[in-house]
């Protein structure tokens, strides 16, 4: 019997036939390339060099086939328990305590898991491309309710899937009409000043803000926030290459005609840009789900995580163009000339304790994006955990290694004030 599909996996994901091209035509360099596999100029990843060359100089093509023809009936397997698996969001979020147009306050100190209500507030900033609740995923891997259970009072600054109000929304305005207000919100809620946390773009976000409108503003924390995209290393930074060499004028025409077009440049734009980081990571992926016990809290956990990537969200074509025009292409965060809030970001005026994390294995924000923030902001200190960009808020490791760590600095580093208000 074949199982239903669930309706919101249907043709994920996405851009699913990019995906699976990627995988086959992949696999096909693989299966053209086995004859030469044992010549000392074979690009072999390191970690494999040494299994490589006991491979010998006759390598059976044959083999080889047979071995993609398994791996790709793996990945079928793997994306038919996905897209058929029964597990659903349920986590309920806590209410919302201030709301601007699409963006909204969740307090996670009114979590069950919440140790003290009313402790040191934290805003939260994530990305504007993905959900933020990557940071409150499923019950055990919530990094918004770990901090709550220290005695943090997490503020998570949702921002919303773009309508009327955000029309037209750069960066600038995304600073202007939602985060500062929201600061400003949070720390007159608490009565203290605030800890200020963001997660991948919404780190280099939460930069911007801690160098141009600090006040209210106890400690900055980021987590694979990307700031110095120079480099041209590995896939992504060929990608950032590819985009460069179309030159800033060009790509930002692309995205502001497709901002005319949909109304905002569209999800399945990102999609595709994240899938060419590692066109071969979705195959890979869901052949590890094959090999899982569907049933499991692994299984789960994997079913969760693909559920979050496909509801991305679209974002206004200026905000667009500043992502990928300003940052990725010109550099402006690490050349000094990113505006925001008015006037250059100068990492350098952060007066506040700084905290920045920079993944080992981090693809999205690798550490020659990341660790230069560090270095930028005067007496920042830099922790390299040996994770990936989303593992650093999700995985198995991720409590000792960053949540923990991050929990001890903003209780270090707490604000002080006058007598919370209530709301």
């Amino acid at each position: 019997m074949t199982r239903a599909i669930a309706p919101h996996r249907i043709g994920q994901p996405s851009p699913l036939i990019f995906h699976l091209g990627a995988a086959l035509a992949t696999y096909g360099q693989a299966l053209l390339a086995a004859p030469r596999a044992d010549s000392p100029n074979f690009p072999w990843r390191p970690e494999l060099a040494e299994a490589a060359r006991r491979l010998g100089p006759d390598l059976d093509q044959l083999e080889v086939a047979r071995e993609i023809a398994a791996r790709l009936r793996q990945t079928m397997a793997g994306l038919e328990i996905w897209q058929c698996h029964p597990y659903r969001r349920a986590l309920a979020e806590p209410p919302a305590v201030w709301q601007e147009g699409c963006t909204r306050l969740l307090d996670y100190g009114q979590a069950p898991e919440a140790t003290d209500p009313e402790g040191p507030p934290v805003l939260v900033v994530p990305s504007l491309i993905n959900r933020g609740y990557i940071l409150d995923l499923v019950p055990g891997r919530s990094a918004l309710r770990a901090l709550a259970a220290t005695g943090l009072r997490p503020l998570l600054l949702d921002w919303g899937t773009p309508g009327r109000a955000e029309a037209g929304f750069g960066l600038h305005d995304y600073g202007a009409e939602r985060l500062v207000p929201a600061l400003h919100h949070a720390r007159a809620l608490a009565g203290r000043d605030v800890g200020v946390v963001g997660y991948c773009m919404g780190g280099t976000l939460a930069v911007g803000l801690a160098a141009l409108a600090p006040e209210g503003i106890a400690a900055l924390a980021t987590l694979g926030a990307p700031w110095d995209f120079a480099s041209t290393r590995g896939v992504a930074g060929s990608l950032r290459a590819m985009i460069r060499a179309e030159g800033p004028a060009r790509t930002e025409r692309l995205l502001l005609g497709m901002g005319e077009a949909f109304g905002q440049v569209p999800v399945s734009l990102f999609q595709m840009l994240f899938a060419m980081v590692n066109p071969i990571q979705a195959a890979v992926k869901f052949q590890k789900l094959a090999r899982l016990d569907p049933g499991g809290e692994a299984a789960l956990l994997f079913v969760a995580l693909e559920d979050w990537l496909a509801d991305g969200v679209p974002m206004p074509a200026p905000a667009a163009c500043d992502l990928l025009v300003r940052w990725q292409i010109e550099n402006t965060p690490a050349r000094g000339t990113w505006r925001f809030l008015g006037a250059p970001v100068d990492p350098a005026r952060i007066r506040v304790p700084t905290l920045v994390f920079a993944g080992h294995s981090d693809s999205i924000a690798p550490p020659a994006l990341a660790e230069p923030l560090a270095a930028a902001i005067p007496g920042a200190r830099l922790m390299r955990p040996r994770t990936g960009h989303v593992g650093m808020v999700v995985s198995g490791t991720a409590g000792g290694s960053v949540l923990r760590p991050l929990a001890r600095f903003l209780h270090a580093h707490r604000g002080r004030g006058r007598t919370p208000s209530r709301g």
